[in-house]
């Protein structure tokens, strides 16, 4: 039997990782090509004027809850894109989502238009740093003269929009194609740029949750690009659809997704339901493991390893489907759990290689961890 307690592992309490896993693989083995028919996509010229329309109508989502990032440029560096269009150096495209045709989600863009917000509509910006119009330092929109008033105002801008009736994995491909440059969105930072509603909401209920945080305590930095929300999700996408179904020609995006697509169509008791099972996993997790849950335990390492993606998704899945006194058993018989688990990782390399990519040996993964909890039970 092991007692984690008389481990000798460091922690490193102020920087909890992550297992990062070679999405890479996977994303070469998904080349199921989508119907270029069903892109609907257009080209739309629109003057900055007719886009700030829509933005003080509200008719254009500047999506402050889900692109944590928004608004994040320096006043140097809104004044040197207002300068640009002042001296009409042409911008680059804008992407959004326009599937409603009433509100627009911004998907590549959000820092220029919020920058233009700042400027013509809120007018808080005053201009600073300019490279070539100094004579306008220090000056707000009102104070511009009309010249150059009406010259931002007139400028033709790129708009993509990604029409009505483009289908959802298509548009998850279009996006993470589109977001290349700068700092990309990760995959679940786009998952929630798709998906607004209940779905982003909820996840990032359950990510607030004193369940979950206790026992995975992932970093602000890991949180800011929603490793958090991920880990949840993977939760629920194998809670909703068994791991015996998993759509291994479609992929764990697509699968993700999918789960996103379902979050959204649910009704509040069923995600209530969702939420109690959630908090009894991590709670059982916690009680069996610590904050050693979720993670590979090695006998002859002293280090804390990262926290892992697979493991996660499947110890909280199987967690969740105990019955009350299968559960209180298993947190009586927990050395076993934690035994039977340590030789697993020690001596089956195919499930070591499970746990290694998210996207990949899932029925080994989630069959194993059930054989061990049976085993712990029997």
């Amino acid at each position: 039997m092991t007692d984690l307690d008389n481990l000798n592992l460091e922690f490193f309490e102020k920087d909890v990782d992550i297992e990062d896993e070679d999405i890479e693989a996977e994303l070469e083995t998904i080349s199921t090509p989508f119907d270029p028919s069903k892109i609907r996509v257009d080209t739309r010229p629109m003057t900055i004027d007719l886009v700030l329309k829509r933005i003080k109508f509200d008719e254009i989502d500047l999506a402050p809850e889900f692109q944590r990032h928004a608004d994040i440029w320096t006043p140097t560096a809104k004044s040197r894109l207002i300068e640009s269009i002042l001296i009409r150096i042409p911008l680059p495209a804008f992407y959004m989502d326009a599937t409603n045709e009433d509100k627009w989600l911004v998907i590549d863009g959000l820092q220029r238009l919020s920058a233009l917000k700042k400027f013509a509509i809120d007018k808080e910006l005053r201009l600073c740093q300019l490279e070539f119009l100094n004579h306008l330092e220090g000056k707000t929109y009102d104070e511009l003269p009309r010249n150059y008033q009406r010259r931002i105002d007139e400028t033709v801008l790129t708009i993509y929009l990604i029409e009505k009736g483009t289908p959802p994995e298509v548009k998850y491909n279009i996006f993470r194609r589109i977001n290349t440059g700068g700092e990309p969105l990760s995959p679940q930072e786009l998952r929630h740029a798709l998906n607004p509603g209940k779905a982003t909401l909820f996840l990032n209920k359950l990510a607030h949750s004193q369940e979950f945080i206790k026992v995975t305590n992932i970093s602000k930095k890991r949180q800011q690009r929603m490793d958090d929300h991920e880990f949840i999700l993977g939760f629920i996408a194998f809670y909703l659809m068994p791991y015996q179904d998993y759509p291994l020609k479609e992929g764990r995006d697509y699968f993700l997704n999918e789960a996103m697509i379902k979050i959204n169509e649910m009704t509040h008791e069923q995600l209530d339901e969702i939420e109690v099972k959630f908090k009894v996993a991590m709670e059982i997790a916690h009680s069996i493991f610590g904050k050693y849950a979720f993670r590979k335990i090695l006998k002859n390492s002293k280090k804390m390893q990262p926290l892992n993606k697979s493991l996660f998704e499947a110890w909280s899945v199987v967690f969740s489907n105990l019955k009350d006194q299968e559960a209180e058993i298993l947190k009586q018989r927990k050395n076993k759990v934690i035994s039977l688990f340590m030789d697993c990782i020690e001596n089956d390399e195919e499930f070591v290689n499970s746990i290694s990519q998210a996207a990949t040996k899932i029925n080994y993964r989630f069959s194993t961890i059930e054989k061990i909890v049976k085993e712990a039970l029997s």
